[in-house]
């Protein structure tokens, strides 16, 4: 797309702070000659990020502040869990779509929240902007639990296409809340990571102190690898595990996410 284009999509903004996103490498907009001058092809993900520094822009941040909170925002992660009436939770699901920094989102069983949502936030006001908009729009009231991931290890992946959603029938996906010592929070992470079925591992600020996303194929599995593995490691104190309801669950892919 032109800057034309892009000042369109962005109302308020100005093509010299365009220019200082492109300066700072925050945006990547391809060159492309055409006789004697070069106009710039700015991408869906150029306009994406400049959307994401102009929230935090509008909000009274410096042009570098936005930019470095900005890019901190993509690096960071925040899981929320909430409660959501059983008639309005597919409509729920399918409304987090429309949040590019929403990068998961799955219908779960638990005494705690219906809801579990992953996205990219540097702080808790990041969580709320989506949340806010959930309570607004999507008719949702309740108490939300928001845990921002102090680190997170990649165990493994899973072949999934875009958005997928995951099916009972193709595996059995839970997320399990952790409790442990603080100061034994990262041996715990490293620990998790020689257990098969443990996707992901993220150390947490906040009441609980880590949450593992695990995919297995049937429910004897599940319960073996959080009753007899999980719990075998001397500093868990205790876990809550949320499976997810089949066919309610969507992730964003890499490529979409990012940088």
């Amino acid at each position: 797309m032109e800057l034309k284009d892009v000042l369109r999509a962005v109302p308020g903004l100005n093509k010299r702070l365009v220019y200082y996103l492109e300066s700072q490498g925050y945006i990547r907009p391809t060159q492309i000659q055409k006789a004697r001058i070069s106009r710039r092809d700015y991408s869906a993900d150029d306009l994406r990020r400049i959307n994401r520094f102009w929230l935090y822009y509008q909000r009274g941040f410096s042009v570098r502040s936005a930019t470095e909170t900005a890019t901190r925002a993509e690096k960071s992660t925040a899981f929320a869990f909430l409660p959501v009436p059983a008639r309005q939770r597919r409509h729920v699901l399918d409304f987090l779509r429309r949040f590019d920094r929403v990068t998961e989102a799955a219908i779960i069983y638990g005494e705690t929240g219906d809801l579990v949502v992953r996205m990219n936030a540097a702080d808790q006001r990041d969580a709320y902007d989506v949340l806010d908009r959930i309570f607004e729009e999507a008719g949702v009231s309740g108490v939300p639990l928001i845990w921002l991931v102090q680190q997170s290890t990649t165990v493994g992946t899973r072949a999934a296409p875009e958005l997928a959603t995951v099916s009972a029938e193709e595996s059995m996906l839970a997320y399990v809340l952790i409790k442990a010592p603080p100061k034994q929070v990262g041996g715990v992470i490293e620990e998790l990571r020689q257990f098969p079925g443990i996707v992901e591992a993220c150390a947490l600020y906040g009441e609980s102190d880590a949450i593992v996303k695990i995919d297995v194929a049937t429910q004897a599995a599940l319960d073996d690898l959080v009753m007899n593995r999980i719990h075998s490691l001397p500093a868990v104190e205790s876990t809550r595990t949320f499976i997810v309801v089949g066919g309610m669950h969507w992730e964003r892919n890499t490529a979409e996410q990012g940088g």
